[in-house]
């Protein structure tokens, strides 16, 4: 099909009156990026969830600008149709297209999906399939190159089947390096072919080819956010997302050292933006978009180092344009109650804490360093301010934990909703063991032993709202994130079954898993094992800066109960991030 078939289609099949929320699908929207000329190279990107979620996410906008800002590359972008859509495409016979120009996916030369959470790994082969690509990478030919990335592409294996390669790391500056390496490889062939390509392509720092075999990959990093492609501009949809704001990127990368935190390892080290280049970025998103709303966004925005000279500046500003500010991930000892008065001055909503354990001895295993004497004093703080709604984040099955730790969870947040809090919200989550974290050598619950530990939280239900994640997808995420090759199966497997969507909680069949997992021949229990101290592991391959050595120490010093301090503000904890940069460690640089 070409562009004009399909978005005659679009527009005037009447397939938009048969589906929920046709604005999805309709593209046009403000600030999109349309090159009309054409480009030595296109890339298609793909978010393998509905419009409303990938719409959301800050790395696919932050790839978008990268590729666009070559005058020779451009991107443009898709999203997995609702199964409403998906029905309609496949009996027209219409494949996987752009917003931009309705080009269908195999007229670019790149589809790059990101990989933002194990379950959408059957919705990321739904993407390749909707595009006329086949699904195994090894049955390709001519067609677009699939290139995965995002944070589970750094436990890659489960996913090689699919993908031609994968971006491990900062994909920013890679994906320009990407695509010039497909660039110069045709300037100097006339055809070359598949494997040529990728086999350049392997030459690119942070880039893995499973084509190529099992070989080392270093993750690609950037050393400053002045390299990064955060442009003030931002699409504006015609409908609603998941979070409809203005996102700024004030910092990247976190030091706290939380051992259950993948993020918190494998985008070390902390990079600041300056405050003057985040005041301009602010002002000129809020002026391309007229978002009411400006989120500062890094995975712990109250560490930034100017976080009050910032907000300073700018909440002035945005409050004479009556636009509100968001702080998320707020460290519950780094939080400023006169902080958040300030911010939300303009539009007051909850306040949410996490700390994961119920008891001290529980949080000094993860390494979270926070009393609960802080939390009461912060929520007290927050009461006086005007806040009555608070939400609390805990996990269980994290190591050591004992019933007692499960009791304690039940005794402070309690003790939460006797300060004062009328309106109080407990989330708790089962706990995953994730690759490149001191907890990959754990074990993972089964989904019986979730449901006994979780049902001791249920005199929570007396004076709070209780949400505990599903077990059974808190095991798949498991197996999942610490997988190997055979996994890649199980993946094909339960696609097959029909299994898609599986984030959302009413479209989750766990069913179409167990069958999968028949299918394989694998067992989803021998994945959920405790991990020794010698094994290789599925992920030794890829280097993200961390070493294999230090996360073992902090697994050790988890197991004693002793805490390791931020080295933003301490001594170096040689975790080895600093050789990866060839650079000196944050507190020497003064960054």
């Amino acid at each position: 099909m070409t562009s004009s078939t399909i978005r005659k289609w679009v527009v005037g099949s009447g397939v938009l009156t048969r589906v929920t929320k046709p604005s999805r699908y309709i593209g046009q929207e403000l600030n999109a990026v349309r090159k009309v000329n054409d480009c030595d190279v296109s890339i298609l990107l793909a978010f393998p969830d509905i419009y409303e979620v990938g719409m959301s996410h800050l790395g696919l906008k932050i790839i978008y600008s990268a590729v666009n800002s070559l005058e020779w590359a451009k991107a443009e972008r898709t999203y997995l149709p609702w199964k409403d859509m998906l029905s309609e495409m496949k009996q027209n016979g219409v494949p996987l297209f752009s917003l931009e120009s309705f080009l269908p996916a195999r007229a670019f030369d790149v589809l790059g999906i990101t990989l933002q959470y194990e379950l959408s790994y059957t919705n990321a082969l739904a993407l390749v399939e909707l595009a006329g690509i086949p699904v195994l990478q090894s049955a390709r030919g001519n067609e677009p190159l699939v290139i995965g990335g995002g944070p589970c592409a750094s436990n890659p294996e489960p996913m090689s089947p699919f993908f031609d390669a994968f971006v491990i790391g900062d994909g920013e500056k890679t994906i320009q390096e990407v695509a010039q390496s497909i660039r110069e490889i045709r300037k100097t062939r006339v055809k070359p072919d598949r494997e040529e390509i990728l086999k350049n392509l392997s030459n690119v720092r942070g880039v893995y080819v499973p084509s190529l075999g099992r070989k080392k990959v270093t993750r690609a990093v950037i050393s400053s956010l002045d390299e990064s492609f955060t442009k003030p501009s931002s699409i504006v949809p015609f409908t609603n997302v998941v979070h409809n704001r203005g996102v700024l990127e004030i910092m990247r990368g976190c030091t706290r050292g939380c051992r259950f935190c993948q993020a918190g390892m494998i985008y070390r080290p902390v990079r600041e933006r300056s405050v003057d280049d985040s005041l301009n970025e602010a002002l000129s998103l809020e002026q391309s978009t007229g978002f009411e709303e400006m989120s500062l966004m890094s995975l712990s925005t109250t560490d930034y180092s100017k976080i009050d000279e910032l907000t300073e500046s700018l909440l002035p500003i945005l409050k004479e344009r009556s636009v509100a500010i968001s702080l998320p991930s707020s460290r519950i000892d780094a939080f400023g109650i006169d902080l958040a008065s300030k911010i939300s001055s303009i539009r007051k909503t909850g306040l949410t804490f996490a700390p994961e354990a119920g008891s001290e001895r529980l949080r000094r295993v993860i390494n979270k360093n926070v009393s609960e004497n802080h939390l009461i004093e912060t929520v007290e703080s927050a009461k006086k301010h005007g806040w009555r709604r608070v939400k609390l984040y805990f996990m269980i099955g994290l190591p050591t934990e004992t019933d007692h730790d499960l009791c304690e969870i039940v005794r402070l947040a309690k003790r939460v909703r006797n300060h004062g809090i009328k309106q109080l919200s407990i989330s708790v989550a089962i706990f995953v063991p994730k690759a490149h974290t001191p907890f990959q050598f754990s074990r993972q619950l089964s989904v019986q032993e979730a449901e006994e530990r979780s049902r001791k939280l249920f005199d929570i239900r007396r004076f709070a709202f209780l949400q505990v994640n599903d077990p059974r997808k808190s095991l798949l995420e498991g197996v999942l994130s610490r997988g190997d090759l055979d996994l890649g199966q199980v993946v094909l497997h339960a696609y097959k079954r029909g299994a898609l969507f599986d984030e959302w909680h009413e479209e989750f069949d766990y069913g179409k898993w167990e069958s999968a997992f028949k299918d394989s021949g694998v067992k989803p229990e021998g994945f959920l094992r405790a991990r020794s101290a010698v094994e290789e592991l599925p992920w030794d391959h890829v280097d993200m800066g961390i070493s294999k050595s230090f996360l073992l120490s902090e697994y050790f010093k988890a197991l004693r109960g002793e805490i390791t301090e931020d080295c933003r503000w301490s001594k170096c904890s040689v975790c080895g991030v600093c050789n990866l940069l060839e650079a000196r460690s944050n507190k020497e640089t003064g960054h």
